[in-house]
């Protein structure tokens, strides 16, 4: 039984003081997305399996939770693949949703539209410290605009809320997937293979130079790897002057000049700053410009993430439409929170104790009065009341006043 009793692996339950944090840090995300314009929208968590499949999901699509089909629909005496037994998806993040969302309702909305999403989202992940299978997704995007205002609009709102919520001296590493394209492409490697060399290059933090080169040699790829390992080495010691250097492409490398400038500029004297970090990829298919990650205190690795996805609404409408986004991690700011002890600021909590006789009534007529300065909780004293007042204590409440001598005393 006592399997039963634990979460489905991946997934978790949130004592009070937990969720108490969780409520404070999507109050603070969805205000401060809000105070620029962002308006919110709910989309299902269910969608067609087509959507899912066609969206350029990369890993994610490998770790999509699917719904097999029901009743009549579920014949298995056809089956010939595992497309003919299931017909949706739980969706693996909030930005294909949003596509479809947009392609469906555009004319309804102002353009260009500037969007909130705080969401649960489901990936069949390894369960690990900052990762779930079940995870509140924060989103912001912007839809029909193409120039890199609105990635500069979309960090600068984000930074604005992780101050809000309490955060300082985080760092955005911002990168272009062109720029990726282009060195791959240089060293000798067909377009077919840039998905491929990709994936390896996104574990640089994880196996370093030396791991990537021998990956890369293992898939026996046609392309020089010395030369690709080289020319990133150039990029991680000279930064964006490399990059001129290789003449990589110039479009990418100003729109990364301009979106770093404007962030650092922006942020004077706020604690936070940007730079161009040739590692950030994404592991999202979908990416056709702009990335982009955010790295916090408390957490090592990147704690939110997002970019450029111009050609994916288009395939679901058949028009053409720009779109970014930016999410921060809501789950490992939360744990950066919970393990330093953080306690959301709000009224100080109290426990009305009274006894199992008392009319009730006056109880919470007392409890009324209380409550103009307090949290209040009104509780039968219990037979063992130490116990009572621990119990209390772990769950946030600070004091407790008995009914009937109405003192306030510290839960020590």
């Amino acid at each position: 039984m006592e399997a039963i009793k634990q979460p489905v692996r991946g997934t978790q339950d949130f004592l009070p003081t937990e969720t108490r944090i969780r409520e404070y840090v999507r109050k603070k995300i969805l205000d401060s997305y809000a105070e620029y314009g962002f308006l919110q929208i709910k989309t299902p968590i269910l969608e067609n399996i087509e959507l899912l499949n066609g969206s350029d999901g990369g890993d994610n699509l490998r770790l999509m939770f699917k719904i097999l089909k029901r009743g009549e629909k579920l014949d298995l005496t056809s089956i010939k693949s595992e497309d003919d037994l299931v017909d949706m998806g739980l969706r693996y993040d909030l930005t294909v949703p949003l596509a479809r969302f947009y392609s469906n309702n555009c004319e309804k909305l102002p353009m260009p539209f500037k969007s909130i999403q705080i969401d649960d989202a489901f990936r069949a992940e390894r369960p690990q410290r900052g990762r779930l299978r079940q995870f509140v997704q924060c989103d912001i995007d912007i839809l029909g605009d193409a120039s890199n205002n609105a990635e500069i609009e979309c960090l600068m709102v984000s930074a604005n809320a992780m101050m809000n919520i309490g955060f300082t001296n985080f760092e955005y590493k911002v990168s272009d997937r062109r720029i990726l394209t282009d060195l791959i492409l240089k060293a000798g490697f067909p377009v077919e293979n840039i998905s491929s060399v990709c994936i390896t290059l996104d574990k640089l933090d994880k196996i370093g130079i030396d791991g990537i080169k021998n990956e890369l040699i293992q898939k026996n790829f046609v392309g020089n790897v010395d030369i690709l390992i080289s020319s990133i080495q150039k990029v991680q010691e000279n930064g964006i002057d490399a990059l001129r250097e290789l003449d990589v492409n110039k479009e990418a490398v100003s729109n990364v000049s301009k979106i770093v400038n404007a962030v650092n500029l922006l942020s004077k004297g706020k604690n936070f700053s940007a730079s161009f970090d040739i590692s950030i990829i994404r592991g999202q298919g979908y990416y056709t410009s702009s990335v982009f990650e955010i790295y916090a205190n408390g957490f090592s690795g990147a704690c939110g993430g997002g970019g450029r996805y111009d050609t994916m609404i288009e395939k679901i409408s058949g028009k053409k439409s720009p779109a970014v986004g930016f999410s921060l991690g809501f789950e490992r700011l939360c744990l950066i929170l919970n393990e330093q002890n953080f306690v959301p600021p709000q009224k100080e909590m109290i426990a009305l104790i009274f006894d199992n006789g008392a009319e009730f009534t006056s109880v919470f007529a007392y409890a009324q009065e209380l409550s103009k300065n307090y949290v209040v909780n009104s509780a039968p004293k219990a037979k063992n009341f130490n116990n009572q007042l621990l119990k209390l204590k772990e769950n946030g409440f600070t004091k407790w006043v008995y009914f009937e001598e109405k003192i306030v005393k510290e839960i020590k």
